[in-house]
């Protein structure tokens, strides 16, 4: 009995040290791999009850017995377990599958990379910010597959247009959807955002990805998502970087010949003269816009037209090395933000503020942009009340005189630099400057101006509340309000008297024969003001509930939403002609009478979702999709319902064979997922109030105070309804080689039926165009995705990335008769709809070839000069068939470097900068002046037969280019392809050891960076960058002189934190 009673004692007072060992305090830091704490991160002992949770700095305090083992956790990381030691700090590392996988899709729906049923691509912040661009549409070029981001200008307001896969739509709207936070906007939000707001950007690039979103996703969608703070305690961020721009691309300029025109006697007239060189120095004229004076040589010569002074304008007759590069600035930007962040267990927050200022390349032009961004979630139990906001203005001052034609209208010898004051150098001033066919380049440039404001400010306010283990509800509420308002200006100027009288013509000249030349006088410039405010506001609300319950092996997941959509649009321009008192730009400073016009619009659309996935044991994966719509933009009260409101619909299926079938993987294959989806989408792709006839004012009316409308020339079809797309995709995602290769494969095709496009009708009908539902135009492509873990040791990284794309298109069908119709263009080149063909297609005048096959062109046997065909010819579709991009970023220790490369082509472009520089002879492909036989050429005899040519053209010193060569248009089309450096950065991040000094800063990183520090493009492309063009619709391909010459640029980027 005693020996029980003693064995018992000693059994507890085993446990009871157990106890004691049990209640000891422990304590440590929780780290991610990077070093940084882990705010409120959970401590627990495995098997028993105690828990810990971090304080904000990541330190933890839990009672454990010495050899106990403890699992930390956090949002976002890996569990990990880890034995009590006296160190206590544990490192975390990030979940890939609950974190970086997981994507934003449709409606901000959050979903597994393995349960996504079509292509998507994810960009995230230090992607889109490894060029330090200040727009994030040109920061997102080349970095995605199918992504097309075309810029159409290189000024301090850079207009872009955006394409997911290619043209759809053969007339209408081809832009992906821009949802920023959940909420539907337009590409406006994309020039005003901050790139460095931005956690992270998806494109959802399919049908299935956007049916959710209704017709305004029928182009697919680039989905914004921006930072909203991070718990723990306050993180402060700044950041300034300096940027300069360089013009990096001018056309080939000729820099031989001065200003002239063709002032020689002509072939056949009396005293015509055969030397070549004699014609050309009667060409010459010093005030002439056209450069086919004779050769340069150096010696001094009169420029202009003698000063009313007397002053003449002596210069020597050489060219000026760089003239026109050196009428440009080098562009000077400043990007400075700050950010403010943090939380604690129940809420987020962040805010920022940032300021870029641009001086652009054209002297005087700017653009300031400064923007406030304030976000914020709070946990309330089961719910979670959310809110974004931002507000953004940016003021723009621009020329609106065509500089770039002024330049190319202006002899090489010209000092063009010297002659940028012109209100106190008479030279530069209307008055006297030398060209009597252009207003000087500077002149025009500042006295033509428009200056804008744009203030846009977006909100959204969500609310998720978990009502049971199985359903959340959430809405969201989202407005945006875009106003612009502007000041377009003319400067008054009236010229001298002297000025007027055509007083002067300088010796050898006389009145009789120069009158088209220095004797036309200059004519006042009365002046002019327009003041005009454009004002957008967005509603978009979404309701949803969502469902989540898995039973036995099955996962399902269904989300129903009602969404709401309205937009209205209020436009109101008034100004005059003329003004009195120069310099004061007030509408009321005027003479005549005003004029200006208002437009209102509004358009309002709700719609019905659904959206369903269920998985067997996570590696199958059925979706399926479902909406029905309404739009104002078909609705009229006596219309059936079937013809402005419809259903669209989607599957998609994922199948994860490394999971079905576990046999497959092996070291080389790790994972691989095959996926398929077929979707139906409406798309209300009508002009806003399309089905109402429209009465603008007659011509010459009003007429004081007399009103004069006219009814519309164009007919809509009283059956229209909305087109419908078809679209298909099948494709692959695989890991290999122990997840070091990432490999995503896809092919899709679209069909495109009953599109509303404008068709030309019989004149006798009272209108000249009629609105219908026709024509089908199909669109198919492939993109591939290759991801590569090169490299990785310990202190050395290589990742590298590797994308392509092919798409194309054909038109179909049109309306029957109707087997073309044009776009956008010229009538001597253009973009073009046509039966059977790629879309846009280029079309232009020709040469007229020999009919032996030969290629060789056809001339005239008499004066040598190439024969014209006016017929305009196809020459290739305006958009590439491929597109590759090549990234890849290096990081040793502390050190990063990264770039990134596209290329695209397959596609033409026509420049009509070309043309133009052929006409005053500033072009270097001009150059040729001496007599010579045409190249590649031949001719027909009196027989017909085609003859080798050996007639030297006529006068290759002005007829030919002028009167000839300019005018086949076929000269200025060109492969479109190049190789773009798009972005580059080389990036230190200064040790913790030495920040740690400071006692200020916990981080900081110097970078420098460059983007699109080269170009390559096609030999034969004397002229611009193939990626601009005129137009941000759909007629891209054809650039002029209104779009800013290319720049790269370099800079330098600083960063620290708090």
């Amino acid at each position: 009995m005693r020996k029980t009673l003693q064995s018992f004692l000693v059994m507890m007072l085993c446990f009871s040290m157990v106890a004691v060992a049990q209640v000891s305090p422990h304590t440590g830091t929780v780290k991610d791999d990077k070093g940084n704490p882990i705010p409120y991160a959970t401590v627990k002992v495995k098997g028993g009850t105690q828990v810990a949770v971090a304080d904000e700095k990541g330190v933890y305090k839990i009672n454990a017995a010495d050899n106990a083992v403890l699992i930390f956790s956090a949002t976002g990381f890996t569990d990990t377990e880890s034995k009590v030691s006296k160190n206590g700090t544990i490192s975390l590392q990030k979940k890939v599958d609950e974190l970086e996988n997981v994507v934003v899709t449709a409606q901000g729906i959050r979903k597994k990379q393995r349960e996504i049923g079509y292509s998507y691509a994810k960009v995230s912040n230090e992607e889109i910010n490894v060029g330090k661009s200040p727009q994030l549409a040109q920061a997102l070029s080349g970095k995605v597959s199918g992504l097309a981001i075309y810029n159409v200008n290189n000024s301090v307001d850079p207009a872009v247009k955006i394409v997911l896969r290619g043209y759809r739509s053969l007339t209408g709207n081809n832009e992906a959807l821009v949802v920023l936070d959940g909420m539907q906007t337009t590409s406006t939000v994309l020039a005003l955002i901050n790139p460095n707001d931005i956690d992270n950007v998806s494109i959802l690039k399919g049908g299935q990805a956007a049916t959710l979103y209704g017709s305004a996703g029928i182009n697919g969608a680039i989905v914004i998502t921006t930072k909203k703070g991070q718990k723990g305690k306050l993180k402060v961020s700044y950041s300034n970087s300096t940027n300069f721009d360089q013009i990096s691309f001018l056309p080939e300029f000729q820099d031989k010949y001065g200003s002239g025109s063709h002032y020689s006697t002509s072939f056949g007239g009396a005293g015509y003269k055969t030397d070549y060189l004699e014609r050309m120095k009667d060409n010459w004229r010093p005030f002439e816009n056209q450069q086919y004076g004779d050769a340069f040589d150096g010696k001094d010569r009169i420029q202009g037209r003698v000063l009313e002074d007397g002053t003449k304008w002596i210069i020597p007759y050489s060219p000026v090395a760089n003239a026109r590069r050196k009428a440009y600035d080098i562009g000077v930007s400043t990007n400075n933000q700050v950010s403010f962040q943090g939380g604690d267990e129940s809420s987020t927050f962040y805010m920022s503020v940032e300021n870029n200022r641009i001086n652009g390349i054209v002297p005087l032009d700017k653009s300031d942009r400064t923007g406030v961004r304030l976000s914020a979630t709070k946990e309330y139990g089961k719910l979670l009340v959310g809110f974004n906001a931002s507000y953004t203005q940016a003021g723009y001052d621009r020329t609106s005189a065509d500089f770039y034609s002024d330049l190319i209208n202006t002899a090489a010898n010209i000092p063009i630099n010297d002659l940028r004051d012109w209100q106190t150098n008479p030279l530069a001033s209307p008055n006297g400057y030398y060209n009597d066919y252009i207003q000087a380049p500077n002149f025009n440039k500042d006295n033509n101006r428009q200056k804008y404001l744009d203030a846009n400010i977006q909100g959204n306010f969500d609310l998720t509340y978990k009502a049971a283990s199985f359903l959340t509800i959430y809405n969201r509420l989202g407005v945006m309000n875009n106003v612009r308002t502007g000041k377009n200006t003319t400067g008054k100027f009236l010229y001298s008297d002297w000025a007027k009288t055509k007083a002067y013509v300088p010796a050898p000249w006389d009145y009789a024969n120069d009158y088209n030349g220095i004797n036309r006088a200059g004519t006042d410039i009365l002046g002019g003001v327009t003041d005009y405010s454009n004002t957008e506001n967005v509603i978009n609300n979404e309701f949803q509930l969502q469902f989540k319950k898995d039973i036995g092996q099955f996962s399902n997941k269904m989300i129903l939403g009602f969404s709401l959509y309205q937009r209205k649009t209020k436009s109101i321009t008034i100004g005059s002609s003329s003004v009195v008192v120069p310099d004061v730009y007030n509408v009321s400073n005027r003479q005549g009478e005003l004029t200006g016009g208002e437009s209102n619009t509004m358009e309002r659309k709700y719609g019905y979702y659904a959206d369903l996935s269920t998985g067997y044991k996570d590696w199958l994966i059925l979706n399926g999709t479902f909406r029905y719509d309404a739009t104002s933009r078909f609705y009229k009260p006596d219309r059936p319902t079937n013809t402005w409101s419809y259903p669209y619909y989607g599957l998609a299926l994922s199948f994860i064979a490394t999971d079905a079938l576990p046999s497959l993987k092996s070291n080389t294959l790790n994972y691989a997922k095959l996926r398929i989806n077929a979707n139906k989408n409406g798309n209300d792709n009508l002009p806003l109030y399309g089905l109402d006839l429209t009465y603008p004012n007659g011509g010459g009316f009003p007429y004081g105070n007399i009103v004069g409308l006219t009814v519309g020339n164009t007919l809509p079809d009283a059956n229209l309804t909305p087109e419908f797309v078809t679209s298909y995709e099948v494709g692959g995602e695989f890991q290999l080689f122990n997840n070091r290769v990432n490999l995503d494969v896809t092919a899709y095709t679209q069909t495109s039926k009953g599109q509303v496009i404008t068709v030309k009708v019989p004149n006798t009908t009272g209108f000249s165009n009629l609105l219908i539902n026709v024509g089908e135009s199909k669109n198919w492509g492939y993109e591939a995705d290759l991801k590569v873990q090169i490299l990785r040791k310990k202190a050395l990284k290589w990742d590298a990335s590797l994308r392509y794309t092919y798409n194309d298109n054909k038109v179909v069908d049109l309306y029957p008769g109707v087997d073309q119709f044009l776009l956008s263009g010229f009538s001597y080149a253009s973009t073009n709809i046509i039966k059977d063909q790629r879309f846009p297609m280029l079309k232009s005048d020709g040469y007229v070839y020999a009919a032996d096959g030969s290629g060789r062109r056809l001339v005239n046997s008499t004066t040598g000069y190439p024969l014209r065909d006016a017929g305009l010819t196809n020459r290739g579709g305006t958009l590439p068939r491929h597109m590759v991009g090549l990234g890849s970023r290096f990081t040793y220790k502390d050190f990063s470097f990264a770039f990134n490369f596209e290329y695209r082509g397959g596609n033409k472009m026509f420049s009509d900068l070309g043309r133009q520089m052929t006409f005053t002879g500033a072009g270097k492909w001009t150059e040729n002046r001496v007599p010579h036989v045409f190249e590649n050429s031949a001719y027909l005899d009196g027989t017909g037969k085609i003859t080798d040519n050996n007639v030297n053209v006529r006068e290759a010193e002005y007829g030919l280019w002028v009167d000839n060569y300019r005018l086949i248009s076929e000269n200025f089309v060109n492969d479109a392809w190049f190789i773009k450096l798009r972005d580059i950065n080389l990036a230190w991040n200064v040790p913790a050891n030495l920040i740690g000094k400071t006692k200020i800063f916990s981080g900081a990183s110097v970078s420098v960076y460059g983007r699109n520090l080269f170009t390559i493009i096609d030999k034969a492309n004397f002229y611009t960058d193939p990626e601009f063009s005129f137009t941000t619709g759909n007629g891209q391909g054809i650039n002029t002189t209104g779009q800013t010459p290319p720049v790269r640029q370099y800079g330098i980027n600083i960063n620290l934190t708090f």
